[in-house]
C-alpha cells in the first residue's frame, strides 16, 4: 500500500511527520443519455412543452391525424431513453426556474434593506410584501368590483412540519 507523508510545523521549530495511507481519488461517474432519434427527441421536447399532457404532446409530435394519440404517447414515454430525456429536460427547466425565483427574492430583499437604511418605510413594506407574494406566502384575491372595497390578502403560514422550509 502506498503512503503519504504529512508534515505539520509546530512552535519553536518542531515538526510532526505522519505516515498516512494514500487513497485513490474517487473517479466521477459520468452518465450519458442514449442517442435518440429525431422523432423521439421531438416527442420528449413536446412532453416538456405540454407539461406532461400526453394528448397534446402526441399532437405536437405527430399532428392532428395521429391514430390513438394517448396510447402512442404512453408507449413512447415508457421507453427508457425517452423517459430519461424527458426527466433531464424537466430537471434543467425546474432548476432554472428555482434559480431565477431565488434571484428575484434576493433582489427584492436588497431593495427592502436599502429602503430601510434610507428610512423609506413605505418602499420597504412594498418590497417585503412583493417578496411574500413571489414566495407564495401571500395570495392576492381581487374583489369582483375593482373600484369598490378593499383587496383581500390571504396569509398562508408555514408549518414547522413542512419539509419545504
Amino acid at each position: 500500500m502506498d503512503t503519504v507523508t504529512r508534515i505539520t510545523p509546530l512552535d519553536e521549530g518542531l515538526v510532526v511527520a505522519e505516515m498516512l495511507p494514500a487513497t485513490q481519488p474517487e473517479q466521477e461517474v459520468v452518465y450519458s443519455l442514449p442517442q435518440l432519434s429525431k422523432e423521439e427527441n421531438d416527442f420528449a421536447l413536446a412532453m416538456v412543452e405540454a407539461e406532461g399532457n400526453m394528448l397534446i404532446a402526441a399532437r405536437l409530435t405527430w399532428g392532428e391525424n395521429c391514430e390513438r394519440p394517448i396510447a402512442t404517447a404512453r408507449e413512447w414515454a415508457a421507453r427508457p431513453a425517452v423517459a430519461l430525456k424527458i426527466k433531464s429536460i424537466m430537471d434543467a427547466v425546474s432548476e432554472g426556474l428555482l434559480i431565477s425565483a431565488a434571484a428575484h427574492l434576493d433582489q427584492l430583499a436588497r431593495i427592502r434593506d436599502l429602503a430601510v437604511a434610507r428610512g423609506e418605510i413605505k418602499v420597504a413594506y412594498h418590497a417585503e410584501k412583493s417578496r411574500g407574494e413571489a414566495a407564495g406566502i401571500y395570495q392576492r384575491h381581487e374583489p369582483k368590483d375593482k373600484g369598490k372595497g378593499n383587496v383581500l390578502i390571504n396569509i398562508t403560514m408555514a408549518s414547522k412540519h413542512d419539509e419545504n422550509i
